[in-house]
This record gives structure tokens, C-alpha cells and sequence, in this order.
């Protein structure tokens, strides 16, 4: 009789649980530099070639390994983290499982070289694709540094499924912010064929280290989140949370980290989310980085093999506590600024009573503007002067609208007659209102116009004056990088300023000079999320067809007519056929409607009267 069920063989066997642990290059940085963390490292140096596929080596100046040890590593399941099943209930070490180096070198060749102080000599070992291939001698230099050569080169098919290099290179540069931000003092080293893309310096300061991988704007951007504790959780919370209104366009800047490990999770996620609810407009995310300290024992780290999750005891207490601690600290912060602008106010209006001091009553004015806005000034003034800064596109004559007699018999129908909110437009008609939402609708203008001027290449540009500098992390730099040629083909001219900086020298002429950084960054945070769903060379076409239709998205957004702006009654007349021109004039590009119906039956109704 045949027998179906057969013992695989080893090298299958470690090929298969290698693919639990090492997915892309990103994978084998993270195990290596759990292991150099582990070892106690105040220095760790990332070195990749083409994207990590070909070439990556982690050094460390850590505690090093015996030529024991060192053999020993390679074992499946062998570890110096635990012992015990009493160790493995309260994991404190990042790494534990035993597999990391095992299942790296089942599907690549490594080389160790190692040095355990105390030792005559350091030890060299070579394996290729799961089998010892020679151990010898090597130099004494402290820590341990790992080759991880030709990554998948015994398994094609998993070759193939690798997106492209700029993709996988910003998976191992999050790999390593991720680290650097849980390890403030360890110094990172990260470098890309000879180039540096990340170099930090060692502090205390989890600030500082925020500052040193997204800029220093990021960290203006930022209030914190006081340290609470709770010891019925045995769990205290700290961290950094965007300021309202300063979010983002994808979930890319959110840091959760417990006991210095960083995870995913969802109900942590959710509590903050929680926390910001009714502030963050639609497909808007906040900031964040929180930093969470909990009894060992009261979190199970060994639920996934890379060791990227964990479970908590108490699931559902953790999500209010940390929901309640965000909520606190953003109502403080709020309020110390209010304070602050308060006190900056009273500071300009003083200075205004004394008429000896003109000059000093100009510098404050422009100074408080510049950084306030006119929140505080005269509100009749605003709405007087927000009536005539209407956007340009706009003011078109209406001899120059070229409507078809069908959609401007529909138009004879319907009479813009104010707005409200200063956000939608009221439109009677004969037996019914019409609400129109009037950013949505000038963002499907401008969609259109644009998408149509990208085809025929007459996108217009305006040069700016003077060059808008901007500071990007080292991974939207490698984004930016990559698809600079598609910025230009939407009338942008951004050049390489050093290091992680650009400058802006023209911008397309629908964006004015404040928008278009902001714009900039709101484009990448589109690219940063599309480059890990776009395959490399088989996909090119597809890829470029959707980063330009983001950037469209993005640049139609920032030059619409935003809510709370005040339009005549000639400006809604000239939007609303302008609006009717359009392919889809009812849906805004994101999905939204434009437009919202009540019949004069309805009104009617409420107030229970009969329809003449």
C-alpha cells in the first residue's frame, strides 16, 4: 500500500518556514537588526545593493559571539532569548523564536563574522542556501556584521513576486525608521549603492529622533502625549500626535511601539481614531507615535512569525485607556495654544494703541497675520474681503461658455440664490432646491480640465519667484526621486537640494505659491501608498496611468474653491455651468455626490400644507 503522507525533506521543509519569516529584503534587515538591537549595539550600519535582492550587510558593534554560538545560530529553534515556557510567557528581547537566521540563509548565501570579546580570535561562516559551506577564522572586531547575498536565488517564483527597487527600498528604509524610533540612542547607518539615505546620531530625545528621520516641520506639526499610567493595566502611554488639522493623506506616519517593539494593531488604531473623531475630514490621517510600557506578562508577542503583532490581556481596556489619554492631551495642548495666541493678540493690540510706534504697529501686524491668519481680526472685514479673492478660474465671461440648448434649457430651470455655510450653493427651480457643494464641485472642474490638458500636453505653469524649499523623510525622498519625471509632466519643476530636500521652482498655475508644498506632500503620500501595490517592470504603463491620475486627484483638491469661502451670485452662475460642461457633473473624482435634491412637496409637507 502507498502511503500519501511523507516526511518532506529538509531543504524543502526550511524553504516552506522560511517563507513564514523572510517575504522581501525588508524581512531579512528587520531580523538582523533585532538581533544586533538584542546584542546590545549602540552602532548598526545597513548597506544594500539593488534593492537588498542582490546584496545587504548588517554590522553592529555589539556583544558578539563565541565560534559556539556562532555554528550554533544556524540551527533551527536555537536561541540565547529563552529557556523556559515561564521565559516565553514574559518575552522582553525583540527576537526569540529561533529562526531568523536559519531561515534567512535557507534561501540565500550568508556570511557571519563575529568576535566575542574575550576570545583569541574572531570566527567566519559561510552557508549557502541552508548548508554550512566553512568556518574559519576572522578579525577581531567587535560585534557581528551578516552578508545576505542573491536573496531567493533558489526560489524563482518568489523572486518574481518582489516589487520594484524603489519599492522595496523604502520597505527597508520604514524597516529601519521603525527601529531607529524605538532606539533612540543607537546610532542608524543606512546606505543604497554607496549613497546615504539615513544617518542618525544617538539622544535621548525620542523628539530629536522624530526631527532626525521626518524634519524638523514634522516636529512643529506635532503636540505630545503625556506620560499616564494605569496600574490596574500596569501599562503607561506617551508619544506625539499631530496638531488638529496638520493630518495626512494615507495611515504611512502612524508608530505604535510596545516595550520598544514595533506592532500593528487595530485596536490601538481604532482608540486613537476614537480620540480624533469629528476632527479629521474624509480619507484624512493623523499622526502619531505613541510609545507603550506594559508588564510583559500581560501581552503575548508569539501570535505571528514575524512578530509584528501581539495580543493583549485586557483588549478592550487598553483601547479606552489609550482613547481617553490622546483625547486629554489634545484638549491641553489646545488649550496652552489658545493661551498662547491670546496672549500674542493682546502683545499686537497694545502695541497698536501707542501712535509714536508706527513702524513697530506694522511689523507686529504682518508678524501675528502671518502666523494667525485673520482668525481674530474683524469678522465683517473678512467677509467683505473674501468676496473678491475668489479663485480665477471663476471669473469667466459668460459670452466665453458654449453650453449645448439641452443643458441650458435644464439651467433656465434652476436660480442660484445664496449659499449656506458659506459652503453650498442653493439653486431654486421651479418645483424643487438644489444644494450644491461648491469645493466638490469646482474639484470635478478642475479634474476634468486637467486630465484634458495632461492628454494634450497644456498643462499651464507659473515659475515661482522665489524657490519654495521643502524637507522630506528619506523614504518620500526615494519616492519624489523615482517619479520627478511625472511631476513634470503636471508643470512642476522640483530639483535635489542635498540631502532629503528639494526646492520647487514652478508649479501648475491652478496652485498658488502657499499650496503647493502642501500639495507636493499630499501627492506623495498618495505615490508612498501606490508604489507597495505596483509590481516593477511588468506594470509600468499601469503604474504610470495611476500615479498621474493621484497627482490630478491632488492638485484638483488644492485648487478648488474650499468651504467656508463666500461666492456672488455671478461666481455660483459661472461654477454651476462650468459644473454641467463636465463628463460627470453629480460626482465629485473621490465618489462623493455634488449635488443633494429637496422637492417643493417635501417642504410642502413639513409644513403641512397642501401643494397648490
Amino acid at each position: 500500500m502507498n502511503n500519501r503522507i511523507i516526511k518532506l525533506p529538509d531543504e524543502l521543509a526550511n524553504c516552506i518556514a522560511a517563507g513564514e519569516v523572510v517575504e522581501r529584503p525588508a524581512s531579512v534587515v528587520r531580523e538582523l537588526i533585532d538581533n544586533s538591537i538584542d546584542a546590545g549595539a549602540g552602532n548598526i550600519t545597513i548597506e544594500i545593493k539593488d534593492s537588498g535582492k542582490r546584496y545587504i550587510r548588517v554590522t553592529d558593534d555589539g556583544l558578539g559571539m563565541t565560534r559556539d554560538d556562532a555554528v550554533l545560530c544556524f540551527e533551527r529553534h536555537a536561541t540565547s532569548k529563552i529557556k523556559t515556557i515561564e521565559d516565553l510567557n514574559a518575552i522582553t528581547t525583540l527576537g526569540f523564536r529561533g529562526e531568523a537566521l536559519p531561515s534567512i540563509a535557507a534561501v540565500s548565501k550568508v556570511r557571519l563574522s563575529t568576535f566575542y570579546e574575550g576570545e583569541s580570535v574572531g570566527t567566519e561562516i559561510e552557508v549557502n542556501n541552508g548548508a554550512v559551506k566553512s568556518v574559519k577564522d576572522a578579525p577581531l572586531v567587535k560585534g557581528t556584521s551578516v552578508e545576505v547575498k542573491d536573496l531567493f536565488l533558489n526560489i524563482p517564483a518568489r523572486l518574481k513576486f518582489l516589487k520594484s527597487d524603489t519599492t522595496e527600498t523604502s520597505h527597508i528604509i520604514e524597516v529601519v525608521n521603525q527601529h531607529a524610533l524605538s532606539h533612540p540612542v543607537i546610532k542608524f547607518r543606512m546606505e543604497s549603492g554607496g549613497k546615504r539615505l539615513i544617518d542618525t546620531f544617538s539622544t535621548n530625545d525620542r523628539l530629536n529622533r522624530i526631527a532626525s528621520i521626518f524634519g524638523n516641520e514634522m516636529v512643529n506639526n506635532l503636540m505630545p502625549v503625556e506620560e499616564k499610567y494605569s496600574s490596574n493595566l500596569k501599562l503607561s502611554v506617551r508619544g506625539y500626535i499631530s496638531k488638529i488639522g496638520l493630518d495626512t493623506g494615507n495611515r504611512g506616519k502612524q508608530y505604535v511601539f510596545v516595550n520598544s517593539r514595533y506592532i500593528r494593531d487595530r485596536v490601538i488604531s481604532h482608540a486613537v481614531y476614537e480620540a480624533y473623531k469629528t476632527m479629521l475630514q474624509r480619507d484624512r490621517h493623523p499622526v502619531y507615535f505613541l510609545f507603550l510600557d506594559i508588564d510583559p506578562k500581560m501581552i503575548d508577542v508569539n501570535v505571528h512569525p514575524t512578530k509584528i503583532e501581539v495580543r493583549f490581556v485586557q483588549q478592550g481596556e487598553i483601547h479606552d485607556f489609550i482613547r481617553d489619554t490622546v483625547r486629554d492631551s489634545m484638549r491641553r495642548s489646545q488649550k496652552t495654544e489658545d493661551r498662547s495666541q491670546k496672549s500674542e493678540f493682546a502683545e499686537w493690540t497694545r502695541i497698536t494703541d501707542a501712535d509714536s510706534y508706527k513702524d513697530r504697529v506694522r511689523e507686529a501686524t504682518e508678524r501675528y497675520i502671518s502666523s494667525h491668519g485673520t482668525d481674530l481680526l474683524n469678522a465683517e472685514y473678512r467677509m467683505q474681503s473674501a468676496e473678491y479673492k475668489i479663485n480665477s478660474e471663476l471669473r469667466t465671461p459668460r459670452s466665453e461658455l458654449s453650453l449645448s440648448p439641452e443643458t441650458e434649457s435644464d439651467l433656465s430651470k434652476f436660480k442660484p440664490i445664496g449659499q449656506i455655510f458659506n459652503s453650498f450653493m442653493i439653486l431654486q427651480g421651479v418645483d424643487n432646491i438644489i444644494f450644491i457643494d461648491q469645493h466638490t464641485a469646482h474639484e470635478r472642474i478642475l479634474y476634468e480640465r486637467l486630465l484634458n490638458k495632461m492628454r494634450d500636453s497644456k498643462i499651464e505653469v507659473q515659475s515661482m519667484l522665489l524657490p519654495v524649499n521643502i524637507e522630506l523623510s528619506s523614504k518620500e525622498s526615494l519616492v519624489l526621486q523615482s517619479n520627478l519625471d511625472n511631476f513634470k509632466k503636471l508643470g512642476f519643476d522640483i530639483e535635489s537640494f542635498g540631502e532629503n530636500s528639494f526646492v520647487i521652482r514652478s508649479v501648475p498655475s491652478i496652485l498658488s505659491k502657499d499650496d503647493c508644498k502642501q500639495a507636493v506632500k499630499d501627492i506623495l503620500d498618495k505615490l508612498v501608498v501606490s508604489e507597495a501595490n505596483l509590481s516593477g517592470s511588468g506594470q509600468k504603463g499601469t503604474s504610470f496611468d495611476e500615479v498621474i491620475n493621484k497627482m490630478i486627484l491632488v492638485m484638483a483638491c488644492r485648487g478648488a474653491v474650499k468651504a467656508g469661502q463666500i461666492l456672488s451670485i455671478e461666481e455660483m452662475s459661472s461654477l454651476i455651468k462650468e459644473l454641467m460642461r463636465t463628463d460627470r457633473p453629480f460626482t465629485c473624482p473621490h465618489g462623493r455626490p455634488i449635488a443633494l435634491t429637496i422637492e417643493k412637496g417635501q417642504i410642502l409637507k413639513g409644513f403641512l400644507r397642501r401643494s397648490s
